[in-house]
Parts: structure tokens; sequence; C-alpha cells
């Protein structure tokens, strides 16, 4: 603990650059460098040691800031937030954006957040408690996250409803989306409000465009800048000391920006970098799994969520939480996409292959077959109408969760994966399938089907061509499975009835795409939401004694760096949806703190 005082008192005070040279143990004269190979990018190309012959350069630093100011947000989802705080704290703020527009995923989110003990459930009635929530928040996330980012969280979190409606914003009654693990009407979910922000048409309520809506305007009347097609690529950071400001690619070429007092890194997932998804989770990759990015399709993602803010950050010294969760892993019938648009004027909410019941829902499974590569079926499919036990406290259903028997068979398949539900004519009519953007798909509109996720035909044997399976296993399957209709029982996997022959053409496939969507976890931070040191856990291999009193804010931080939202999410493992209240909630937090640093220089 004394430690960490002395690391925050020191850092108190207005820092020059040849403080930093004294700090980092760089002796004038060029002696031999205490802190050698913590000065990344001082030595040649051939990794040679430093010359003795001349004073070390400040290789830590760059040869020029372009643009300086007191915080540098990156990132225009949460990062809105954190912006607002900054400068309504005081401080000058600056905020990257690599897209062309303002939003990022956050535009495109289901627009509720669970937040408990609200004044928006005391106007409907609803009873809640801190204690309560903070109870159900432990239990949602498998008690795998820290108690105490969890309890930050919970008495911060309803401050977030006035400050909403401050600017604008207004709430629907709550609903309560995870009853089996929330015990009160949690659910937050934004309210039409046409005279501040647009709604989809047809929708009972609002999407996230709604807050990035508010926070944009209100960032325009506070006179924040916004800079469009501002890539983050690198944070620069004095060896063992504060962050000092970033590398940015632009359209105009690289420039480096000073942060006088902190960057917050609020650049969301990294569920787009396939290389990092291998790194967790080599069952995620392959040519059926996609990341969350919009429509595939035509080459182009809306959001490349390409973990930048992860890995720059782990290049200057800071430590993940666990993310081997990765995300949910969506399985969608007939389309690659979670979302998209036509065309993406990103002025209203996108379409949404999730959520498209007549595709997901427990009839859907009941009147399919599914099956893999060589024709055959490889599990019972009403696994995939499975729904949460609260007994058990599960979270969540269909498909979300990666462990139970629908996703576990599923990504237990050897790739490349070519899985497909099957119907007939009879099925499709039944289910009350599209069946006219079934045959014309648009996987920007609609349901968004993908014509290669897509097959129609007279016969079974053109079908398994078109599926690119077994024409004699898709065959024998499809008998077999009739077979069972007349027996009353399925033999193979015990699908309970009724079932449902596939006899009567045309006869329907949608092929199988992982999506792989809400990243989870990511950089450990603190209650303060300032980004925990990497080196420090070597404390924890020290010998001395640690108990569970020993807080996360006494662990050491990299000075001057914050994080929140999916990049910093606090919430532990699998949870139920609805993070927008968590993620607001830290990034107004570290926006607070941010604010309040004293200037390095």
């Amino acid at each position: 603990m004394s430690e960490n005082k002395n690391m925050q008192n020191s850092d108190s005070k207005r820092l020059s650059r040849r403080d930093f040279l004294r700090n980092a143990g760089v002796i004038a004269g060029g002696a031999t460098l205490g802190a050698g190979m913590l000065l990344s990018g001082c030595s040649d190309g051939n990794n040679a040691a430093p010359t003795t012959a001349e004073p070390p350069k400040e290789c830590w630093l760059p040869d020029e800031w372009h643009k300086e100011t007191d915080v540098v947000v990156v990132g225009t989802g949460c990062g809105l937030a954190a912006a607002i705080e900054a400068k309504t704290a005081g401080a000058d703020v600056l905020i990257l954006e690599k897209n062309d527009w303002v939003g990022g995923l956050w535009k495109t989110a289901g627009g509720h957040a669970i937040l408990g003990a609200t004044k928006t459930q005391k106007e409907h009635g609803i009873e809640d408690s801190i204690e309560a929530w903070y109870e159900d928040e432990l239990k949602a996330c498998g008690y795998r996250g820290v108690p105490e980012l969890i309890r930050t969280y919970v008495e911060r979190g309803p401050e977030l409803v006035p400050w909403m409606e401050s600017m604008g914003f207004k709430w629907d009654k709550p609903t309560n989306h995870s009853p089996e693990v929330h015990r009160a009407n949690r659910s937050h979910w934004p309210a039409h409000n046409p005279e501040v922000y647009e709604s989809k048409p047809n929708d009972i309520r609002s999407f996230g465009l709604a807050w990035t809506t508010v926070w944009e305007k209100k960032l325009q009347e506070l006179g924040v800048p916004i800079l469009l097609k501002h890539r983050m690529k690198k944070i620069y950071r004095q060896p063992g000391g504060p962050v000092l400001g970033v590398e940015v690619d632009t359209p105009e070429g690289t420039i480096n920006i000073k942060a006088r007092k902190a960057v917050i890194l609020c650049t969301g997932t990294w569920t787009d970098n396939y290389r990092m998804v291998q790194a967790w989770d080599p069952r995620a990759v392959g040519p059926d799994c996609f990341g969350d990015g919009g429509t595939p399709s035509d080459g182009t993602l809306f959001v490349d969520s390409a973990g930048d803010g992860h890995l720059a950050a782990a290049e200057i010294g800071a430590c993940f939480s666990d993310m081997s969760f990765v995300s949910y892993y969506y399985i969608f019938y007939g389309s690659r996409s979670y979302w998209g648009w036509d065309p993406p004027d990103f002025k209203t909410a996108a379409n949404y292959a999730a959520g498209k019941g007549v595709l997901r829902s427990d009839a859907f499974f009941q009147r399919v077959i599914l099956v893999k590569n060589d024709g055959t079926r490889y599990v019972n499919e009403m696994e995939g109408a499975r729904k949460a036990d609260p007994a058990l406290g599960e979270a969540g259903g269909l498909n979300e969760n990666i462990e139970w028997p629908y996703s576990a068979k599923y990504l237990s398949l050897p790739q490349p994966r070519n899985v497909w539900a099957i119907t007939d004519s009879v099925g499709a009519e039944e289910l009350k399938w599209p069946l006219e953007e079934i045959k014309n798909p648009n996987p920007k509109k609609g349901f968004m089907f993908d014509p290669a996720c897509i097959a129609i035909a007279d016969s079974i044997e053109e079908l398994a061509n078109k599926m690119g399976v077994s024409v004699e296993g898709l065959k024998e399957t499809i008998n077999r499975y009739n077979g069972f209709v007349d027996a009353g029982e399925d033999k193979d996997f015990g699908k309970p009835m009724p079932l449902y022959k596939i006899a009567k053409p045309p006869f329907y496939a949608l092929k199988a795409s992982l999506i792989r969507h809400t990243q989870r976890n990511g950089l450990r931070v603190n209650t303060k939401s300032q980004v925990i040191e990497q080196s420090d856990q070597m404390t924890g291999y020290s010998g001395k004694a640690i108990d569970g009193s020993i807080s996360i804010d006494q662990e050491k931080v990299i000075p001057h760096l914050y994080a929140a939202g999916e990049l910093g999410n606090i919430m532990g493992w699998r949870r139920p949806h609805g993070s927008l209240g968590n993620y607001a909630t830290a990034a107004r937090i570290a926006g607070e703190n941010a604010a309040k640093e004293t200037p390095w220089d």
C-alpha cells in the first residue's frame, strides 16, 4: 500500500523531461541504463545496446507533438460519456474516432441498460434496492466478476438515469430482460423522443443510437472536437511512469497527440480480430465464423472491432482479465451478420438478424433438422430452444451459452463446419418463413438473408449439392428421420415429439453462421477506471500473505491511463445483456478522474 501511495504522491507533481529521465534510471553521460529494455525503441535495428558515446535519446517520446490537450478520449461509444464528464470537470478534451461517423458499435446496440434502485423504477412502482441489485449482479456473472467493481457499478449506476435525462434522454418503463437472475425490472430502455433522437419505425423502443445522439449533441454544446478517421496506433508512456499521449493515423498521415492529463481508452471489442479470437478460443475462428462489425457479404465491415485499445495498452504494460469467454456465440441461419443498414446512414437504427424469432424460436428447432458436412444430424435440435434454469443460476438462453449442448456440439465439429437447418414447404409455411426474402436475399435488409446461406431445391439430391454436403448422407438422414416420425420416437438423439416429416418439395436449407457478439472482459481496471499495471502481479508471487481483504485499488496502475466499455469490461465472465449501464458508468468515472490528474508537463 505504501508503494502505491508513494507512486500516487510523486505523480501528483508536475514532471519535466529531466524528471522523466531521472525517474527512468537514465544517467547523464551515457552510463549503463538501469531500465535498459524498458526503453522500447532505444536500440538499433540489430538490438544493439545504445552507445555510451552520447547521452541516451528520450526514445519513449515522439520527435514532435502535433496536437495537445488535457484528456484524449479514444472511441465514440461510451467514450462520449467519458468526454462529457472530463469536459464538465474543467479539462480540455479531444476525441478520436477511426470511423467517418460517430457512435461505434454502441450505435447499433439494443439500447437497454441494467440499472437498479433508480428513480425510474420508483416512478413506475418497482421496488428495488442497491443490495438486492448487487447480489443479483454477482449471480449474473457466475460470481466471476470483481466484487469491488460490481459494487462501484451498482452504487454509481442509479446516477445515470437523471444524468441522461439532463441531456434530453427519456426512459421507458423498466422491464426484466433476464428474470432468471434479476429479481426486479431493471432493464431501462430509451423511450421514443423524436424531438431529440430518431427511432426505428414500428419498434416499441429506441436503440443505442438514442444514447450516442444525445451525447454527441451535448459535446457539440460543450465545444469538444471529435476527430473522425483518426485511428490510434500507439500509446506513449514514460518507462515505468505515466502515459504521455498517442500516435494516430489520419488521412493526412501520422500525427502525435500529447495528453497532458490522461488518455481514456473506449475502443470497444476485438471480435473482428480473428488472430486475437484464435488466441482465446480457436473454435470461434473459421469460414463459418464472423465478427460483430457489420455485413460481410460485400467484404465491408461498418465497424472494424480490431482490439486497438487492448493491443496498444498491452504494449505499455497493461494486463488483461479473463477473456476466454470471448463473447456470446450466436448461431444464425441464413445470415452471416448480426446487423447492418441499407443504406448505411447511421442515423436510424440498424437492421438486426439477431432476435428474429421466426428463425430462432422453439417452433423453428421443432420443425427443422440440423445436419453437418456429411449430411447427418449431430444434435437434438430442441437443445437450441433450451431456456435458462434459475435454480442453477443460469442466465440467457438459445445459443448464447457456449457450454450448453446446442452450442458446445456445434463448436466441437471439425472445421470447416458446414451446418444447415432443413425443412420442407409444409414446415416453411407453418413457421411463416418470409419466403420472398429467402428467395431474394438481401444481407442488409429485413431478416438480412445472405445468398451464400440459402439453398432451395425440388429434390433432396439437388438440395445436397447446393448445400455442399454428402448426397447419400443427406438422403439417408432424411429417410431415417421420417421413419422416426412414423415411429413416434427419435432413436438417435431423443428429440421430443411432435416430429414432422421432411417430404414435400420445395425443400429449404439455411446455413449456420457463428457470430461473435458482445465481447466480455478486457483490460484490468480498478474502481476509478484506471488501468492496472501487469508487472505489479509479480507482487502476488512474493510470498507475502494475501487475503481477501486486499483491495484491487491497492494494485499499481499505469498513471494517466483509463479504460471503459467492452475494452475495460468489469462484469466478469458471461452475463445477461443490458451492459450499456455498466459501460456508461465506468466511462463517467474515467472522465471524472482523468480531469483531476495533474498535468505531466
